[in-house]
């Protein structure tokens, strides 16, 4: 059987001392990709995390993995470090670093400029809108080791955009545009969710359509930040050891996704009313951050 040949996407820029301008105008506005290099300069955490920082500080923590297994810190690192493409470890995900580690906070910058403006982080009439937007901006860590994989092609909920900070080892990342859709086969009740789990050798009797996808691969090393732009198809696998953080954001650049996502299932009359109440509070955050 011959290799599987992707289609060519773009390839992603990588920018070093971005202004939070240039960055909203020329990246977030256009929903385009980029690595930002140098944003994490001043984080202690690219100098201080390492798995085996968190397997001694941390070692009785109990962690819950995502098929619901539980293992305390200590033992899961100890896999991590043994992991292999032939026998990946197990990989925790998306635990928010305020719940898990409060004391860990000073050693990154919730605030970074990159991460505003950002109107989940706002509050809300709507309290079922609020939880699911604050929870999404929460900053979350990832720890896994080499050959271990998220397990879902996607791109982010609530076309949210995402920003991932790699803060130990390397990753590789797989990304697709958001224009090429049609032959992800998003699934019907959640279609930021693809049922194509291998990438690099799919299943294209079952999936022919993903051939004409528009694959970009790139690496994210450490102290580097990747913008994912909403609705951008992307997954990644780990090559080393890994330690990565991430958070969502919404903001006018990407509100008009949100809002499709927020009426979706909504009946006519119900669209109407949904679709009047977030053009408000559009409008209300605009109004936030052009008075600061």
């Amino acid at each position: 059987k011959p290799a599987f040949q992707p289609a060519t996407g773009a390839p992603i820029e990588r920018r070093m001392d971005l202004s939070q301008e240039e960055f909203y105008h020329e990246f977030a506005i256009k929903h385009r990709p980029v690595i930002i290099t140098g944003a994490l300069k001043n984080w202690s955490a690219l100098n201080k995390w390492t798995p085996q920082y968190f397997a001694e500080h941390f070692p009785s923590n109990t962690i819950k993995l995502r098929d619901g297994t539980e293992l305390p810190m200590g033992e899961f690192i100890d896999r991590v470090m043994k992991s292999s493409p032939e026998n990946p470890a197990p990989y925790w995900t998306n635990a928010p670093v305020q719940e898990h580690f409060p004391e860990l906070l000073a050693d990154i910058d919730p605030g970074l400029a990159f991460f505003t403006p950002n109107w989940g982080a706002r509050n809300y009439l709507h309290k079922g809108m609020q939880a699911s937007l604050q929870r999404g901006s929460m900053i979350e860590i990832y720890i896994g080791g080499n050959g271990g994989a998220f397990p879902i092609v996607h791109w982010d909920g609530l076309s949210s955009h995402a920003l991932l900070m790699q803060i130990y080892g390397r990753k590789r990342y797989y990304a697709w545009p958001r224009e090429d859709s049609a032959f992800m086969y998003p699934q019907v009740e959640l279609p930021n969710l693809s049922p194509i789990r291998d990438v690099e050798n799919p299943d294209l009797e079952k999936y022919p359509l993903f051939a004409k996808a528009r694959l970009t691969t790139f690496i994210l090393e450490p102290g580097e930040m990747l913008f994912m732009p909403s609705r951008w198809w992307h997954t990644a696998k780990m090559l080393t050891p890994s330690i990565t953080l991430s958070i969502n954001t919404v903001n006018a650049s990407n509100w008009a996704n949100f809002a499709e996502d927020m009426t979706r299932k909504a009946g006519k009359t119900g669209r109407i009313f949904k679709g009047a109440y977030l053009a408000c509070v559009a409008a209300r955050n605009r109004l936030q951050d052009l008075v600061g």
